[in-house]
């Protein structure tokens, strides 16, 4: 018995150094015929980010309203400063951590002793040092031979060079450089560009070896957006609506302007608005869009569409008389005037005039529900404008089967249908141009940042709704709203004519209209395009814009009606731009007067004899 133990304790240990060699043997063996084998690998692929595509208003790129810039973002690492040497190629002796931060501190231009405190704060890892576009600082940070502990990422800044201003029509990035909002997000495709590549080597410590790149590919460029936006009107247009919302005590508001022959939007203005650089902590009424993604019942406004379909359909003319008695047996539960007394005839026209809603509710029954829907669809209703603002709402407008008998009369007045501002001043666009629709568009062109053009925006023609001869009755019509007798006297501007209509709506508040709370609109035409500037011209002097302004109202509010309202607002705009357009007046004698509030009285006066001695003479 002795023996055998003696023999197990003799063989035990050899068995145990043979077993080991073997299993050593066929891992040197393995390791010696396998592809795949471990070994230390310096190569290295690094992206590079491209700079983002630049937008620019009208004027071109001498005004950018947005800009990228790269830049690298410097964090301090006090742990890796500590732990690695750092010895300048023909220096025996390493460098200080003194030496170091005071290296950091020269090429980001930062105090010395607030690099050395963070350096002494292990305990603290990645402590932002600053921003820098300067190669020649990322040259020398970057380069593990001269300092150590820096840990560099590539950023980019997106510069929004005037701040709210057309905050939702050019909207916002989030913090990965992304669009969240407006064209940002539209477009990002084509403003993200395409990125490079860095295919380098490093050393036993990943530093980069820059002697040693093997390939570098540049990053492509996004490419840049031109809008049909002037930044000089869109200043008006919000220095106005904002003063304005203010003055009248609305909750919020918007305001387009389109121009007339094109259908290209020159201002767009919604409020509140919001700061791009802090989208993500803006709130979400902030956000909205309200010229293009808020849908509403437009009130009077649509009454001008109405006369449209009647007097283009030949059911009516500008001088056809209804009778305006409320309850008349061939019409089935007439909308009222509230307190309004009327002759007991009215005219169309001055049913538009005076924005009679039992006028115009009979002129809507007498044209049928099914032609006025019609109408109202190629007019654009109903459905999207096409507009490149994301999120853009197609409105409400049923199928004229679904239409009751009270519907027959409210829709014409525009009540019981649902718009955008956008598809309101689109409507207007086409009165203006003789009938033509213009598809409403916010961008002229895209380009590559070398001027290479990779899309242009041409002005579109998508329907024709009314004939032209229509479309200048109408005009003449609505010449009477912005005059003393009719109900935006406040949108008169001198020396020019204006073709408009108000519109006061009210809002909707739990299931019922409330008789508190309203949208005030005004809409105009200027100059109007039906007046001459001189008897002997043979053209009258065209329309150029269309004018829409809307203040929404959140509480009772004194002066919440169109007239009183938004159209003060349309005026101060409409002047600033035919000064900015350099229009010449269709009505230059008007210029002459001098008084309060521009001699305004005496040229309603005048106006009114004109418009007196023309209906004598018809």
């Amino acid at each position: 018995m002795f023996r055998i133990n003696e023999t197990w304790r003799f063989w035990l240990p050899v068995i145990g150094l043979g077993l080991f060699g073997c299993y050593c043997s066929q891992k040197l063996i393995r390791a010696h015929f396998e592809a795949d084998v471990a070994v230390p690998n310096y190569e290295f692929d690094r992206e590079l980010p491209a700079c983002r595509g630049a937008i620019y208003d009208a004027t071109g790129k001498a005004c950018p309203l947005v800009r990228s810039v790269p830049l690298w973002e410097y964090h301090l690492d006090p742990v890796s400063l500590t732990n690695t040497v750092v010895r300048p190629k023909g220096e025996r002796i390493p460098r200080t951590r003194q030496a170091i931060c005071r290296q950091i501190s020269t090429a980001l231009g930062l105090d010395y002793h607030r690099v050395l405190s963070m350096s002494e704060k292990s305990g603290r890892r990645y402590q932002y040092l600053g921003q820098s576009s300067d190669p020649e600082v990322h040259r020398i940070l970057a380069d593990r031979r001269l300092v150590s502990g820096v840990v560099i990422e590539d950023r980019q800044v997106r510069q929004y060079f005037h701040a709210r201003r057309l905050s939702h029509v050019i909207g916002a990035v989030n913090k990965e450089g992304v669009g969240s909002a407006g064209l940002e997000l539209r477009y990002n495709r084509e403003l993200t560009g395409i990125p490079g590549r860095i295919h380098g080597c490093r050393d036993a410590r990943g530093a980069e070896l820059y002697d040693k790149r093997i390939e570098t590919v540049a990053p492509i460029p996004g490419a840049d957006l031109h809008l049909t936006i002037d930044h000089n009107l869109q200043y008006e247009v919000e220095t106005a609506l904002a003063a304005g919302v203010e003055e009248f005590g609305a909750g919020s508001g918007w305001c387009i302007v389109l121009d007339v022959k094109t259908g290209a939007v020159l201002a767009l203005a919604s409020l509140p608005d919001f700061n791009p650089l802090v989208f993500g902590r803006t709130s979400d009424a902030a956000k909205v869009n309200r010229a293009t993604n808020i849908v509403y019942e437009p009130g009077s406004v649509m009454k001008v569409i109405t006369a449209c379909a009647g007097i283009d359909s030949g059911i009516v003319t500008a001088d056809t008389l209804y009778n305006t008695n409320r309850n008349d047996d061939r019409y089935y539960r007439l909308p009222g005037d509230g307190t309004h007394v009327w002759e007991p005839t009215m005219t169309v026209r001055d049913a538009i005039v005076h924005s009679s809603n039992i006028v115009i509710g009979k002129l809507g029954v007498d044209i049928g529900p099914e032609r006025l829907y019609g109408y109202m669809k190629e007019f654009g209703f109903g459905r999207k404008t096409g507009v490149e603002s994301p999120g853009e709402e197609p409105g409400l407008l049923p199928p004229w089967q679904r239409w009751d008998k009270v519907k027959w009369s409210r829709a014409p007045i525009g009540q019981g249908v649902a718009v955008t501002a956008i598809q309101i001043a689109s409507a207007y666009q086409a009165i203006a141009n003789d009938g033509v629709r213009m598809k409403p568009h916010l961008l002229e062109r895209i380009a590559r940042p070398d001027g290479t053009l990779l899309k242009s925006f041409e002005p579109e023609a998508v329907a024709r709704p009314i004939s032209a001869e229509t479309s200048r009755t109408v005009r003449e019509m609505m010449l009477g709203v912005a005059s003393k007798s009719g109900t935006a006297r406040r949108a008169a501007i001198k020396g020019y004519s204006v073709a408009g209509k108000t519109g006061t709506a009210q809002k909707v508040v739990d299931g019922r209209y409330s008789d508190s709370l309203y949208r005030a609109t005004f809409c105009g035409i200027v100059p109007s395009g039906v007046v001459k500037r001189n008897e002997n011209d043979a053209e009258p002097v065209p329309a150029r814009v269309v004018i829409l302004v809307t203040l929404d109202f959140e509480h009772k509010a004194k002066f919440h009606q169109g007239g009183n309202s938004s159209a003060p607002i349309f005026k101060r705009v409409a002047t600033a731009a035919m000064r900015y357009y350099e229009v010449e007046p269709d009505r230059p004698d008007e210029l002459l007067f001098e008084g309060d509030d521009d001699g305004l009285d005496e040229i309603m006066e005048e106006r009114g004899k004109t418009a007196a001695e023309a209906e004598e003479a018809g």
